[in-house]
């Protein structure tokens, strides 16, 4: 089955009509009272468009023409998840739910769904870390915390300024209320047996009741991370530096032609572009991991390279802990460090 195939075979009700259309018409008496719901079912789904549809889906995914011809079991994870998506779309459902749909996305793929989410006339439910495609799809937000739902208008910008703005109305309503508790704790204890016993007593009372319909608990912000980076030496000049390089895994077949560039101790490089067009096999030659088929990538004697990639997982021992991992990795770092 094709990419395109694939998609198409997601509208299970479109597969169905045209397989009892088939069907029903080459009877030697066809009932035409089916045939004719049918025909008005097919033409209410918009089944005459719906392969123009899911081309269309699919080349906004990253699939050109030739790609959606090609066998879904020839894809990798990656681009199959892409297919998934699609599937998703093409078929119009009422609620459209979508679990991190951004994890597999280039950043040219990840812009055509965020824009054509933000035109979708049905009820989405999106899961997401993806702050800049949560700001241009959603109007609402549903916030986890404490076990409980809380529920905010506004995409995810909004959500995040109302939720600060009730986190500080809320501490001044918790510290007003301790103050009262205080208050009146102090003068139960210095009136309690004494001349003002009684307005002690209307005190405990009012602090039963305060206690009863619950004391409102100390507002907390959700935990935040800091790292610390320590400063590195300085230095001066390229750290990387690209002369005259080529670059291709199969001889006479160029990925990279004259490749002269140098990356200096301030820079700050987003390297984007399609899947597929060698972004990865760049880093890799940054990292040394290939050399250039002809001129030079030179590296500073000084300089150090830390690197995440896509298949890192792949690589990790899935019986070591995380601080075990790194341990192994940075032996004369401390524990407290790591």
């Amino acid at each position: 089955m094709t990419a395109l195939e694939c998609v198409l075979s997601a509208d299970k009700e479109r597969v169905s009509l045209l397989k009892t259309l088939d069907e029903e018409s080459h009877k030697e008496k066809p009932n035409l009272k089916t045939l004719e719901y049918i025909h008005h079912r097919l033409l209410e789904i918009d089944s005459d468009t719906a392969e123009a549809r899911s081309a269309e889906i699919l080349n906004g995914l990253g699939f050109d023409k030739s790609m959606q011809s090609k066998l879904v079991k020839d894809y990798s994870g990656g681009w199959r998840m892409r297919i998934a998506i699609a599937q998703a779309l093409v078929i119009r459902p009422d609620v459209l739910l979508l679990d991190e749909p951004t994890n597999h996305l280039d950043l040219e793929s990840c812009l055509w769904l965020e824009d054509h989410l933000s035109k979708w006339n049905r009820i989405i439910l999106i899961v997401s870390h993806a702050q800049d495609f949560l700001n241009g799809v959603c109007t609402k937000t549903i916030h986890f915390h404490k076990q409980k739902l809380n529920y905010y208008g506004g995409n995810y910008d909004q959500f995040v300024q109302t939720r600060d703005e009730m986190l500080v109305q809320a501490m001044k309503q918790f510290e007003v209320q301790e103050m009262d508790i205080s208050k009146m704790k102090k003068f139960v204890a210095k009136f309690g047996a004494g001349s003002r016993a009684s307005q002690a007593k209307s005190k405990i009372k009012a602090m039963a009741k305060r206690s009863k319909e619950g004391i409102s608990e100390k507002p907390t912000a959700e935990k935040t991370l800091n790292f610390r980076f320590n400063t590195p030496t300085k230095h001066f000049g390229s750290l990387v530096q690209f002369r005259d390089a080529f670059f291709g895994y199969k001889p006479g077949e160029h990925l990279y032609k004259n490749l002269d560039f140098g990356i200096g101790p301030e820079s700050r490089i987003a390297l984007v572009g399609p899947n597929g067009v060698g972004k990865s096999t760049l880093l890799k030659l940054i990292a040394s991991d290939l050399e250039p088929t002809e001129g030079s990538v030179s590296r500073s004697p000084h300089v150090r390279i830390g690197r995440f990639h896509q298949h890192f997982m792949e690589q990790l021992d899935q019986e070591q802990t995380p601080l075990e991992f790194l341990i192994s990795e940075f032996k004369n770092e401390p524990i407290e460090s790591l």
